[in-house]
């Protein structure tokens, strides 16, 4: 004798579907989730970019020990700024006022020339803080004091408020989840403050880009402070010192310290939204998405169905039953499961022989030596056999007629329940406006094309049972030009081909997201969300662009200085982080028809 299969042992587990106005609001459920943590490596990152990433970092932000150090910025930048007010309002020899420019220099960024030699050692000589060093030491040697002591203070004062703007704007993101339970908040409080949770694949080519910018613009510089005095009547200090703020300008700090914050306002975003992504760079990519490949199951109806009827008019039901629960034995087809649920008798495995699973339309096998068949009126037409027709017959039900030794001894009628979300979600789909949405299901063609008709959906794949589904995604991914979005709910424990694997369930081990079963309608909406994201991360770099490019054409006309640009350079970044936070505007979300 032999247990139920393994199969089918949390068959009769029910997932309940309730109505709720969307956007959704939380639950009183928890959901258990397994997270794999995604380590970002900046082994082929530029270099000019490398040290920016340290403003961005969310980790240990509200710790105990980064607030004391905090607290003694604070102080050596107010001793700083009174020490530079003494030396421009007091009179005294310009010996005297370049000493304590020089101390202006060392309280104020002495951590910050400490990290430019450590970055120069290591072979990092483009860096944001090894180009603010060098401007503020060449300064000095070409008479600009001044500038060079208020660039390094306006700087520090500028990395600052960045982290502190983003901060607050990373706890603002945190607020979106106050309708979320309890482990939802937990797991996105603790998921933000990772180093790269926020990180973008958009923020490696701005960074690339800013890197390749900044040796142009050293190049640039060079030829024009050699130029600029032999065509004018400009000396070589002022071309150096405009050349200088070309490098300084140059530098990538304002077009890339916004990004990761703003992939951790999308995550939260969507995550209210009950679609949790494990990081940005996963919700980035769901934007992309142009192949949708949905599973029926679990999906757009419960994971498992349940028999509606079983009957006979040549057996009892118990022997229908007990044959049936045979026959599905070995079947992975959801109505084996939905079998296994009811059956209440023991198996004997070894009366099975001969078995053969037939995906979307039922089994065969023999049964005592007795050949047995399980499958659905298609299947048996195709064979030139017909089933018996019963005018009473549930049409909203799938339907499985038995035969024993080629005679039809009864029928099941299994439940075809669409669960309340799937007409949203089907509606937000086709509004996507995406390549191709394709329905897999487990079930035969005919059941499956009425299935797709009733939803919407104008391409389906019928008889599907994993390896198909597995395939199927290999297929698509062929063309390099599909990003393919796969949503199911059950069938496999490892990452698909697909660009993104989204599943519907408690657990998301190995997805790149996870959704909410009550959840599922807001799909369209975080892919929408997905490329707001991307949108105000490549509108801040944009901005940040134009910005320089002032800056540096009134550097080249010589309308502007070191302190000035360093200035509008930093304010430039602090409105990028603070702009982010425009990813929740739903009036920006193109929101699809409901």
């Amino acid at each position: 004798m032999s247990k139920k299969p393994q199969h089918a042992k949390h068959a009769a587990e029910k997932t309940s579907s309730l109505k709720i106005t969307w956007p959704k609001k939380s639950k009183d459920r928890e959901y258990e989730t397994e997270v794999e943590s995604v380590e970002y490596s900046s082994e082929n990152e530029p270099e000019a970019g490398k040290s920016v990433r340290n403003i961005s970092s969310f980790a240990k932000h509200n710790s105990h020990a980064d607030s004391i150090l905090d607290n003694i910025l604070l102080i050596r930048l107010v001793i700083a700024s009174v020490i530079f007010a003494v030396s421009l309002i007091i009179k005294m020899p310009n010996f005297a006022r370049i000493i304590l420019l020089v101390l202006v220099s060392a309280a104020a960024g002495y951590d910050i020339f400490l990290n430019a030699v450590s970055l120069v050692q290591k072979g990092e000589y483009f860096a944001t803080s090894v180009v603010v060093c060098f401007v503020t030491i060449a300064s000095f040697f070409i008479g600009f004091g001044v500038e060079g002591a208020a660039l390094i203070l306006l700087y520090q004062i500028g990395l600052l408020l960045i982290k502190f703007t983003i901060e607050k704007t990373r706890k603002s993101a945190q607020d979106l989840l106050r309708y979320q339970d309890e482990e939802t908040v937990r797991r996105y409080s603790e998921l933000i403050k990772q180093d790269n949770v926020g990180h973008m694949e958009i923020e490696d080519t701005m960074r690339y880009s800013s890197g390749s910018i900044l040796k142009l613009a050293m190049v640039f510089a060079v030829i024009y402070a050699i130029a600029l005095p032999l065509v004018t009547s400009y000396g070589f200090i002022v071309s150096v010192h405009r050349a200088l703020m070309i490098i300084l300008i140059a530098t990538p700090v304002s077009v890339v310290a916004a990004m990761p914050v703003t992939g951790i306002v999308g995550l939260c975003y969507s995550a209210q939204q009950g679609v949790l992504f494990k990081d940005a760079e996963a919700l980035e990519k769901a934007g992309r998405t142009n192949v949708a490949v949905i599973d029926k199951a679990g999906v757009f109806t419960e994971e498992t169905p349940h028999v509606v009827s079983v009957s006979s008019d040549i057996i009892d039901r118990d022997t229908f039953m007990n044959f049936a629960s045979h026959a599905l034995y070995y079947s992975e087809q959801p109505l084996a499961k939905a079998v296994a649920a009811i059956n209440n008798q023991e198996y004997r495995l070894e009366l099975i022989s001969d078995f053969t699973d037939i995906p979307g339309c039922g089994v065969e096998l023999k049964i005592g030596g007795a050949p047995v068949t399980l499958a659905i009126r298609d299947f048996f037409i195709k064979r030139g056999v017909q089933p018996p027709q019963d005018n009473n017959e549930d049409t909203n039900g799938q339907v499985f007629y038995m035969t024993v030794s080629d005679r039809f001894v009864g029928k099941i009628i299994l439940s075809d329940d669409i669960n309340s979300e799937a007409f949203d979600l089907s509606s937000g789909i086709n509004d996507l406006c995406l390549n191709r949405c394709i329905l897999v299901t487990e079930d035969g063609e005919e059941e499956s094309q009425r299935f797709a008709y009733e939803l919407s959906l104008n391409e389906v794949v019928s008889g599907c049972d994993t390896e198909k589904k597995l395939k199927l995604i290999n297929d698509l991914k062929q063309d390099r030009s599909n990003h393919v979005l796969y949503v199911y709910s059950n069938g496999f424990q490892s990452h698909s081909q697909a660009d993104v694997d989204m599943r519907v369930g408690k657990k998301a081990k190995f997805a790149d997201a996870q959704v909410k079963p009550d959840y599922v309608a807001n799909i369209p909406f975080a892919i929408q969300v997905s490329r707001r994201t991307k949108e105000v991360a490549i509108s801040n770099a944009l901005f940040a662009f134009i910005v320089k490019s002032i800056l540096i054409f009134l550097s080249i006309i010589g309308y502007c200085n070191i302190w000035f640009a360093i200035f509008i350079d930093m304010a430039a970044a602090l409105a990028t982080v603070l702009n982010s936070i425009r990813v929740t505007s739903e009036s920006l979300v193109k929101k699809y028809k409901r």
